[in-house]
């Protein structure tokens, strides 16, 4: 709880610095410009507005286009498993200020992203599973879901190239991490054994594993964003 108030605080307060800045500078002729890109975030778009000559506000939002299958946990026989539909976390909503300390199309970013929905996979087995120190048959298990929570507003920093508010058509480049707090794994199922304590017990001790096995580096989201941009 604490990790999500304090990333939550630091996210409003870049949030209003960047409301600051745009009105800092109201005699500078604004320009404007759109991107679209593909990445880690998936696809999406960008709309940059011009502060000064040397600093711009973007704001978008992104999509992830598909999930991906994988499978985890073990049937019986340790044969198999279960055959997860995973979810990326999406919608992703971007608000970034750009610095371009020499005068060129590199520049150094930092902003905060709100992931709308955490990462969450969904499966249901076929045959009895080994959960726990226990084995269930998919009748008692139902369908499993989990999800991976995370603070929903991660501060960002990173590098790019490219000036969406220049004239015509431009190269769009996005590197940088965004700090979203250590994921926790959780593990929930439809079945009527879902109210057995027992099976309870084994199910979170099946996400205190996985929760385990995520490395510390798991607390940054990468972010590289390849696309075009417009200046309109």
């Amino acid at each position: 709880m604490r990790k999500m108030l304090s990333g939550r605080l630091l996210g409003c307060g870049l949030v209003v610095a960047l409301l600051l800045a745009s009105v800092a500078h109201p005699a500078v002729a604004q320009r404007v410009g759109a991107s679209v890109h593909a990445g880690t975030l998936g696809t999406g778009a960008r709309v940059t507005v011009s502060l000064t000559d040397r600093i711009n506000v973007r704001g978008g939002i992104d999509f992830q286009p598909a999930s991906i299958q994988v499978s985890a946990l073990e049937a019986e026989g340790n044969e198999g498993g279960v055959d997860f539909n995973v979810e990326l976390p999406t919608p992703a909503v971007t608000a970034v200020l750009d610095l371009f300390p020499g005068g060129s199309s590199f520049r150094v970013s930092a902003g905060v992203l709100y992931f709308a929905e955490p990462l969450a996979l969904e499966g249901t087995p076929t045959e009895e599973l080994a959960i726990g120190d226990h084995d269930y048959s998919p009748a008692d298990v139902g369908t499993l879901r989990g999800s991976l929570g995370t603070t929903q507003i991660a501060p960002y920093l990173g590098i790019g190239w490219g000036d969406a508010v220049g004239p015509g058509l431009g190269f769009a480049l996005d590197l940088g991490l965004a700090y979203h707090g250590e994921p926790d794994f959780r593990f929930e199922a439809t079945g009527p054994a879902s109210s057995n304590a027992q099976f309870r017990a084994d199910l979170d001790a099946e996400a205190d594993s996985i929760n385990e096995d995520i490395p510390n580096f798991a607390a940054v989201y990468p972010i590289l964003n390849l696309g075009f941009s417009f200046g309109l």
